[in-house]
């Protein structure tokens, strides 16, 4: 049907909804539509035929569905859901099929009244789960019951068409301008960017964790209406002239999506693309978010790195390979050692430049600069400084070139403190060093004329980020490792596998700090003055102990979180990080998901530190001269020794159990995903007792009133259990969409690969004499393109996952408006607070009280957490009325 006339459910005045006094209403957060101030108590059916799809539990609001046509709300009253549907007599139940005599609700507005609550009733219609229908031809003013007051008009939507008919390439195009492909992210880029008023109404864009952000010019230029049609799109938040687009979890898909999309309309030069932050975040926020810029994207690096070091170990360990002593001449190893060891080693060694690279396309630079400065850093180690005779093998080994500056003897050895050399895998300086050289890049090309720019820039940046990297931040900052690494080697010397299990626990937070080369080159100096015997296995440096339990502490508490996780977003990053985790490399499940959550890195570590205790007093030892890659579980060769030590080898694999199972328990027991509802609104509420008891502050009955029934709302088990469904949903969607984008992902690789493979045809056109059969093979080139691979996989999936969303619509709406309604239940009690009290404290025991009531949304990414930490004067002033 193309066309469904609304029946006026009652009688009253019709008002256009932009009117009504609930923001949420007014602003069409839950759609468009109108309301109606009721002169009647009983409502009837305002279709013809129709039926009743879902009744709130509170029965204050319906979702009416029409016969072969879309579904619209009617809320009746306003904020009425507090009164628990004592007022509504409802007379149809879910499922029920009406017609237009069918009467609905009878409603009591002298109770309502009593409670100084409104009987405006919205009746809207939301355009994102009703796509094509729009609301038309409505009649304000004074109606009957049964008079037509408006019409629901169906369109069919264009985007669909589009989505549906992918876009075919021409051969003959192809050959004058060549095949390029967009993935859905830029896709989706270029439709939000297309709304936002082109590239002149906006300085900068970027993202935080849930929301792509604009700065604009002129909102007028904004076409939001559109906006909210995109399908990725949840909502549109304004912040003066800051424009958030709140996505999810999948906001830094689009950033990078509207990032390639600008940079392939030859516009990219026009923006600054980096991620700035335009609220100021905290210390923690702030290391995380660069974790995250810096080293996550290296870690498919890491993991391939990773897993090369094990390979190296097994085939060390099984004879097919040697095994290389530092002391022996390389060149005399075979040469399948050589290349393995080669292969294993020396993308480890230049771990520096993927750092330097992602550094400075992090801080807004130009990443080909980052790359140079990563060659340089880590450049001192092709260059060999100083030579060394061992007499007992008549083999010379090299070090690297560094020039120490201060240096004092230790175990018979020069221990460096400071000193000129490289950086091959610093975190702190990397990161370090790519901000300065953004700095530099910036500064430069402000001071400099435009026409000598492309001169000038690139020589200036990289030799005064140069020159500051090996004569002020190298010196600095090798001077705080060596300084953590030498405190921490004392613990060697602490007896009773207390050292061991104090260095288990700190191994991946002095991972963080970078200082672990450091700490490694302190601990493996005896072995560095006389290598032979810890090579042979006569000797062990036990610490190192230590090394892999911190791992697999990490290990255990993501697999904790793995278990009580209902995101599908998070399960994926644990299910690709945990292996890696087991051969070594913790690092994309724990920046991914451990550090982030904090109490599972937390619970890793406390892991680690008991199975290090236990390892540590059982006996266990570290063969130091046994290479077993990353530190995972090939580390018990370690343990083992290569004279087979199964004292050392028990007490470790009892040490792993240990570092495995207590974070999963830990993790299990206490923590959760998100607060729940119920506990979050409890601590605010305390907090405000707190507040009102410091403030001397004695409230009246109506506003305590208030506060016990928000506090008391999500005891009711009816609103948890409809949250839980809500919840379970989100997931499976979460589920349907990766694999969508999974499929996607290999749909644009195979498409890309036969793009390459038309290019290189196309360059042989001209060397050739049989052109003809080349464009033929050129031409089944584009056939197969046009022809995708995964195409019906993927509509399949889209269909289960539309499903999905037609499903979950009912209940999104109810738990969202019970969250708006309780949302604005806290803000009138902030609100009174403020009135009673003067003090901006009330604001945070609201903002404590919307980060628990949207818990749900906060952990899917709808919305953000609002700040809940008190200022200095706010500290002050609490401080001060309990002194008072």
């Amino acid at each position: 049907m193309e066309k469904i006339v609304i029946y006026s459910p009652a009688d009253g005045e019709i008002k256009p909804i932009e009117k009504i006094s609930d923001p949420v209403f007014a602003e069409k957060m839950l759609g468009d539509g109108f309301y109606i101030d009721p002169k009647s108590r009983k409502f009837f059916s305002p279709f013809a035929k129709g039926e009743i799809v879902n009744i709130f539990d509170t029965k204050h609001a319906i979702h009416i569905k029409a016969n072969q046509g879309p579904t619209i709300l009617m809320h009746l009253g306003l904020e009425t859901v507090s009164l628990e549907g004592k007022p509504f007599d409802m007379k149809v139940k879910n499922g029920q099929k009406i017609d237009a005599k069918t009467e609905i609700v009878e409603v009591n507005w002298t109770e309502i009244k009593k409670h100084k609550l409104l009987t405006s009733t919205p009746m809207v219609i939301d355009a994102n789960d009703n796509p094509g229908w729009t609301i038309q031809d409505i009649k304000y003013g004074l109606v009957k019951q049964g008079e037509p007051i408006a019409t629901l008009h169906y369109e069919q939507p264009k985007i669909d068409e589009e989505v549906d008919k992918p876009k075919l390439i021409n051969f003959k195009e192809a050959l004058k301008n060549g095949i390029r492909f967009t993935n859905r992210w830029e896709e989706l880029a270029g439709k939000i960017y297309d709304q936002v008023g082109g590239k002149n109404n906006y300085s900068r864009y970027y993202n935080c964790v849930s929301r792509l952000r604009f700065v604009v010019k002129d909102k007028e230029l904004v076409d939001i209406d559109t906006l909210k049609k995109i399908d990725i799109v949840k909502g549109i938040h304004w912040n003066k002239n800051e424009l958030q687009i709140i996505i999810g979890g999948e906001v830094e898909k689009i950033k990078d999506g509207l990032d390639n999309y600008l940079f392939h309309a030859q516009q990219a030069q026009n923006f600054d693309l980096k991620n700035v932050k335009a609220e100021k975040q905290g210390l923690g926020k702030s290391i995380l978010a660069l974790i995250k810029g810096i080293i996550m994207p290296a870690i498919p690096v890491m993991i391939g790195v990773g897993l090369i070091n094990a390979v190296q170990a097994i085939l060390q360990q099984t004879g097919a390979i040697q095994n290389v002593s530092p002391s022996a001449n390389f060149a005399s190893y075979t040469l399948i050692t050589q290349f393995v060891y080669l292969i294993a080693g020396g993308a480890l060694v230049f771990m520096g430049i993927y750092f330097t690279y992602n550094g400075v396309k992090y801080f807004g630079g130009t990443p080909i600069i980052g790359v140079a400065l990563g060659l340089i850093l880590t450049a001192p180690l092709l260059y060999k400084g100083s030579l060394v005779y061992n007499p007992l093998t008549n083999g010379v080994s090299a070090s690297p070139w560094s020039f120490p500056l201060i240096t004092s003897k230790m175990q018979g050895l020069d221990f460096v403190w400071m000193k000129i050399g490289p950086s091959p895998g610093s975190i702190i300086t990397t990161t370090i060093i790519a901000y300065i050289a953004v700095k530099v890049e910036k500064f430069a090309k402000k001071r400099f004329a435009n026409w000598s720019l492309m001169l000038t820039v690139p020589t200036f940046t990289i030799l005064a980020a140069s020159i500051l990297a090996f004569f002020v931040v190298g010196p600095i900052i090798s001077v705080f490792e060596s300084s953590v690494g030498y405190i921490f080697s004392w613990l060697n010397k602490v007896p009773y596998g207390f050292g061991i299990g104090i260095f288990a626990f700190l191994w991946e937070i002095i991972v963080i700090s970078g200082a672990h080369w450091a700490l490694g080159m302190i601990l493996h100096m005896p072995m560095m003055n006389d290598p032979d015997p810890y090579i042979q296995g006569l000797k062990t440096i036990d610490l190192n102990i230590g090394t892999p339990i911190g791992v697999l502490g990490q290990v255990g508490a993501s697999v904790g979180y793995l278990i009580i996780t209902k995101n599908a977003t998070i399960k994926q990053i644990l299910y690709a990080g945990i292996p890696a985790g087991i051969f070594g490399v913790p690092e994309p499940h724990m920046f991914g998901v451990n550090l982030p959550k904090v109490r599972p890195f937390i619970f890793g570590c406390v892991g680690a530190g008991a199975g290090g205790f236990v390892a540590g007093i059982m006996g266990a030892k570290y063969y130091a001269g046994i290479q077993t890659g990353m530190g995972g579980v090939l580390s018990i060769l370690n343990a083992n020794g290569p004279n087979g030590d199964t004292k050392s080898l028990i007490a470790t694999l009892v040490g792993w159990a240990i570092c495995i199972a207590v974070p999963i328990i830990l993790v299990m027991f206490f923590c959760k995903e998100r607060p729940s509802e119920k506990f979050g609104v409890y601590k605010a509420t305390r907090s405000l007792d707190n507040f009102l008891k410091n403030q001397n502050v004695v409230v009246d009955s109506q506003l305590q009133q208030e506060i016990d029934e928000l506090k008391t709302f999500y005891s009711n088990k009816e609103v948890t259990d409809k949250i839980k469904v809500f919840e379970k949903n989100m997931g499976k969607m979460q589920t349907l969409q990766s694999k969508i984008s999974t499929l996607e992902g290999k749909e644009l690789e195979r498409k890309e690969s036969l793009a390459k493979r038309f290019s290189k045809k196309q360059a042989n056109l001209e060397d050739t004499k049989n052109t003809d059969q080349l464009m033929n093979k050129m031409e089944n080139i584009v056939d197969q393109i046009n022809v995708p691979k995964y195409a019906s996989k993927i509509k399949e999936l889209e269909k289960l996952l539309q499903q999905a969303r037609q499903n979950n619509n009912p209940i999104e709406a109810e738990v969202g408006k019970l969250t708006e309604e309780n949302n604005l239940k806290a803000k009138k009690i902030a609100d009174k607070l403020y009135k009673l009290t003067n003090s901006n404290l009330s604001e945070k025991i609201y903002n404590q009280y919307y980060n628990a009531i949207n818990s749900i949304f906060i952990s899917y990414g709808f919305t953000s957490k609002k700040d809940v930490k008190f200022s200095k004067l706010q500290k002050q002033e609490l401080r001060k009325t309990n002194r008072n």
